[in-house]
């Protein structure tokens, strides 16, 4: 006969009154499970989640069987005045494609000795996976304000078909004029009314801004952002400003690029570099979701594993995207003066 224990500690069970001897998490009242802390898979994860603006901005699409993603693009219609007695003509639909080459695995490793591993004092898988996340959420979004400052500056559409129409790209006529709050916002609203001409709508559309933070806190100096209220999950109340202009919300970022950059993981031969340029005189860029194309083969995936020969832990994250120009009408650039 087997025997019954009672008293039997579920550490995992938050203020246990009594004997426990549930299997998995539900009911929740009783979960022996509640106390227990996410290994490096959730906290890497949750880490790029908290710390990248556009991962939940742009869609995704997966890419299987195929390393390419193709979106086709279709031009204007034509209109005929109609005369009595004649039958209307049919007029030519122009048709494009554009794609995205996705051929690039990006990893971040970490490697620990197992005697270290053993010795440690504090959680190190988890706090490595923290860096990881924080490293791929900065690279995750600096490859899409990359793609949508390169889709504000195109301007030749002669690989367009008819009725597309290019970025839209607005400049300081002086030095340090990105610096005067009214003159930053002033150049946001010739930038939207310029966007509205090609039939473009900043809030329908969901054009977001995003800026460096020296920008940002420019515009808070502003006072025509008007004062706002929120009110946190426990009931606080904030009285904050509304980093809105004309209703297009303000996002900050430090991974907003604003210096040359050379030699990007994701830019190789294949793609005449297309993640690499100048990027010195960026101040702030304006896009909707319609302005990029991207897809991922391999989603964020991290993994921790044991090698037995060399007596080490890995803990690795790795992911495979790309992200390049849709439609450029959608994409806005504000750049300072030239030195």
């Amino acid at each position: 006969m087997a025997l019954t224990y009672s008293g039997v500690t579920r550490p995992g069970q938050n203020l246990q009154t009594g004997d426990n001897q549930q299997t998995g998490s539900a009911p929740a009242a009783t979960n022996p499970l509640e106390l227990h802390i996410e290994e490096y898979g959730g906290v890497v994860e949750g880490t790029i989640a908290r710390k990248s603006i556009v991962r939940n901005f742009i869609p995704v699409r997966p890419v299987r069987g195929t390393s390419v993603v193709t979106n086709f693009q279709v031009g204007e219609s034509a209109l005929e005045k109609v005369v009595p007695g004649v039958e209307p003509a049919g007029a030519v639909h122009q048709a494009a494609k554009v794609k995205l080459v996705i051929d690039t695995l990006v990893n971040a490793r970490a490697i620990v000795p197992l005697l270290d591993d053993f010795q440690s004092s504090y959680n190190a898988r988890a706090a490595i996976g923290m860096e990881h996340g924080k490293k791929i959420a900065k690279f995750f979004d600096q490859s899409f304000l990359i793609q949508a400052i390169k889709a504000a500056r195109i301007s030749d559409m002669s690989t367009y078909p008819a009725g597309w129409l290019p970025g839209t790209e607005q400049s300081f006529s002086a030095s340090g004029d990105e610096l005067d709050p009214a003159k930053l916002e002033a150049k946001f609203l010739d930038m939207f009314a310029e966007m509205e001409e090609k039939d473009i709508d900043p809030i329908g559309d969901d054009l977001i801004i995003v800026t460096k933070p020296k920008a940002y806190y420019t515009l808070l100096q502003n006072d025509r952002l008007v004062d706002r209220t929120f009110v946190t999950a426990d009931g606080t109340e904030i009285t904050t400003k509304s980093l809105k202009v004309a209703g297009v919300p303000i996002y900050t970022s430090n991974n907003l690029p604003t210096t040359n950059i050379s030699g990007h993981y994701l830019s190789n031969a294949g793609n005449g570099n297309a993640y690499d340029g100048n990027f010195t005189n960026v101040v702030a860029s304006i896009f909707s979701p319609r302005a990029l194309l991207a897809g991922e083969t391999i989603p964020l995936t991290p993994a921790v594993f044991y090698d037995e020969k060399s007596k080490m832990w890995f803990i690795d994250a790795h992911l495979s995207f790309g992200v390049g120009p849709n439609n450029p009408a959608f994409a806005g650039l504000l750049t300072a003066k030239s030195s």
